[in-house]
């Protein structure tokens, strides 16, 4: 039994060795996967293809339909009371028909004009039986009917055009959405990104300070063997060794966490082993403040979104005032048709039928429910109104505060690298001064920490800065690193 226990645990110790992955990524590594296999993105592609999909939808209901309808029969039987004159009293009339039709249906919306142009051919052939008291005739015909038919309506907005416009706009509206949702990928994945690389470079400090507190304490034991120091300062100096290997664990752990976030964000596996590799060094990007502000009014979708809705408020306004307004309509059909008890009769020697109309509509009376509603639809445009431009001065404030985020993080940068390399500095020759006895242990540990804390917000300055212009580029939708326009990104090769 027991044997039989180490060696299932030995199979599943192997087949999660075998089946893990590693990933070392680079940032365009992590967006590559991110973009192609990330939930966040299927989500965004998927209602981004399903409103596509519903927007031309509505478009392509305003091209030409064709329609087949067929009866294949269309039986019915049925007995009627009917006076009949020879008896001179009611008696029932059987009725029994078996009708074969076939009907061919051709519309087209006219978008400029709001009518709607239709023709229609049917044929059908028909078998009656009828019959009063004990009597029962057949018979039997043909029917053949071709109709254009125009409709028309006046003094009253354009559906179809309105119609075509909301679904244009519409369709702009999911494209700009669509890129502002992988933008936020983007920049998500790069926050995330960094974060766990801004982690995993504090372990390596951490490591690194656990290797200079190891190394002051084998130095305070020496001194203290020799009699140079008392044995107080060996003690602190383990206690800080201690310290600071409790912290190497604690940041290990941090990192331990960061990954399990940054595998669900790029779609790994929680079984995968992931690591981030990154060059981190300070390159001015030049920034136009006016240029991104200007940008982000252009191009930023919340903008264009409260754009669009005054429109469409707009419209709003004009279908509530037309429901109550004076309207005509002009229907016209011209048509050719023939009846006979022999099919092949039915498509020569035509009839023709033809009608015109004038249909007026004068609303009169209605408690005055549609006064409200134009009014609620006025309420709604002002408040469009008011939302865009309410709009326009939060994104412009937006710019405005990353700008001086950036701003603040580019200077910290230029400060903190000449603060790492004088607390270097100061930490070897405070090393040098300890050996030789010159310093005691509190002026040492005190030089380690300005180096540690030196090193870590040069670090978060540096990550501060890149993180900062990938939240510019999703905000303005613009690049200034490149300096273009930002554009979707799509990867055609399978990430190696």
């Amino acid at each position: 039994m027991k044997k039989t226990i180490i060696l299932l645990l030995f199979i599943t110790a192997v087949s999660c060795v075998f089946g893990q992955k590693k990933y070392v990524l680079t940032l365009d590594q992590s967006l590559e996967l991110a973009l192609k296999q990330g939930y966040a993105v299927q989500n965004a592609t998927s209602q981004y293809l399903s409103s596509k999909k519903g927007y031309e939808s509505a478009l392509r209901r305003l091209r030409t339909s064709v329609d087949l309808n067929v009866d294949a029969p269309n039986f019915s039987e049925s007995l009627t009371s009917q006076f009949n004159p020879l008896t001179q009293r009611y008696e029932f009339y059987e009725l029994q028909t078996t009708r074969f039709q076939t009907g061919l249906t051709i519309s087209q919306p006219l978008v400029f004009t709001g009518g709607t142009l239709t023709l229609r051919e049917s044929v059908f052939g028909r078998d009656q039986i009828s019959g009063l008291g004990g009597s029962a005739k057949t018979s039997k015909d043909f029917f053949n009917n071709f109709l254009v038919e125009f409709r028309q309506p006046l003094l009253t907005p354009n559906m179809h055009r309105i119609n075509s416009d909301k679904a244009a706009i519409g369709l702009e509206q999911v494209e700009s959405d669509f890129l502002r949702n992988q933008l936020d990928v983007i920049y998500t994945v790069t926050d995330g990104f960094f974060s766990l690389y801004q982690l995993s470079q504090r372990v390596e400090i951490s490591r690194e300070q656990v290797k200079q507190n190891q190394e002051s304490y084998e130095t305070a034991k020496n001194k203290y063997g020799a009699g140079l120091i008392p044995e107080v300062e060996v003690l602190q100096s383990e206690v800080d060794l201690v310290t600071s290997q409790n912290e190497l664990l604690s940041a290990q752990r941090e990192v331990e966490r960061a990954k399990n976030a940054f595998r669900l964000l790029v779609g790994l596996s929680s079984t995968d082993d992931v690591n981030v590799i990154a060059a981190i060094s300070y390159q001015s990007v030049p920034i136009d403040s006016v240029k991104a502000i200007d940008a982000a009014l252009e191009n930023r979708s919340e903008v264009l979104n409260a754009s669009r809705n005054r429109d469409l408020r707009q419209m709003d306004i004009d279908i509530a005032s037309a429901r109550n307004d004076f309207r005509m309509d002009v229907t016209a059909t011209y048509g050719f048709n023939r009846n006979d008890t022999e099919l092949s009769r039915v498509w020569r020697d035509f009839g023709t039928s033809r009608s015109a109309s004038l249909g007026i509509s004068i609303p009169l009376f209605d408690w005055g429910s549609n006064r409200l509603e134009v009014e609620a639809a006025e309420v709604q445009h002002r408040n469009a109104l008011a939302g865009y431009e309410y709009t326009r001065q939060q994104i412009k404030q937006e710019i405005i505060d990353l700008l001086n985020r950036i701003k603040v993080a580019e200077s910290r940068i230029q400060v903190l690298e000449k603060v790492v390399a004088v607390a270097q500095k100061s930490y070897d020759i405070s090393i040098s001064r300890f050996s030789s006895g010159t310093i005691n242990r509190n002026d040492l540990a005190q030089a380690q920490q300005r180096l540690t804390a030196a090193k870590i917000n040069n670090l978060g300055a540096l990550i501060d800065y890149r993180i900062g212009l990938a939240d510019l580029k999703r905000k303005t939708l613009f690049d200034f690193e490149k300096n273009e326009p930002a554009k979707p990104l799509t990867f055609d090769t399978p990430l190696d």
